[in-house]
């Protein structure tokens, strides 16, 4: 495989591998995902493999769409559209801590959510009795190699790919603007540093 498409699989897939792995969802089960970017995609097509029910909430028209052309069982915003269902776990993407006491009111009692943004704005849980208490929240926060090599089995089974736009070194200011404002023509940028020799 070449080394601009396995780059994508090292960050954003290892890492929604292991998110996925902490909520323990297993067949049948119903799981949430708040934000929907490369790692959020990995996450649905691993899910889908496993037999779990994916239920996608973002903000962006594009995440929606796409969401659903891989075949999510409901992608919305869920700010706005009410979720059909209540969920077994659910992982949450974005750095947004106020996001955490809406994601958690989704769950059913016994559910897990999975927080994993790297940083985060601060989380307020202002009804404990109605949206914490009963279920567990875990934090992505080690990655190993026992889950790399794992996923890149996964990736071999279900020919899993993502697209990937690949630019020069000479390009990167470029790369950087274009991955802001979100108008990368695919959903990774790659930064070619040096040709092969």
């Amino acid at each position: 495989m070449e080394a601009e498409k396995i780059a994508p699989l090292m960050c954003p897939g290892i890492a929604g591998y292991a998110a996925f792995k902490l909520t323990g969802a297993r067949k049948g089960d119903r799981l949430g995902l708040y934000g929907f970017g490369p790692t959020a995609y990995f996450v649905l097509k691993v899910a889908q493999s496993k037999g779990v029910e994916v239920y996608v909430s973002t903000r962006s028209e594009r995440g929606i769409r796409a969401a659903r052309a891989e075949g999510a069982r409901w992608a919305a915003n869920a700010a706005k559209e009410e979720m059909p269902c209540r969920l077994d776990a659910a992982i949450l993407f974005p750095p947004a801590g106020n996001l955490v006491e809406p994601a958690l009111s989704q769950l059913e009692r016994g559910g897990t959510l999975v927080l994993a943004p790297v940083s985060a704005s601060p989380i307020v849980i202002g009804n404990y009795s109605e949206n914490l208490w009963g279920r567990d929240i875990k934090t992505l926060y080690n990655l190993n190699r026992a889950d790399a090599q794992e996923f890149v089995e996964l990736v071999d089974e279900l020919d899993l790919g993502v697209g990937t736009s690949v630019f020069r070194f000479a390009e990167l200011q470029d790369a950087l603007i274009l991955a802001k404002h979100g108008e990368l023509e695919q959903s990774n940028g790659v930064i070619k540093v040096a040709d092969a020799l």
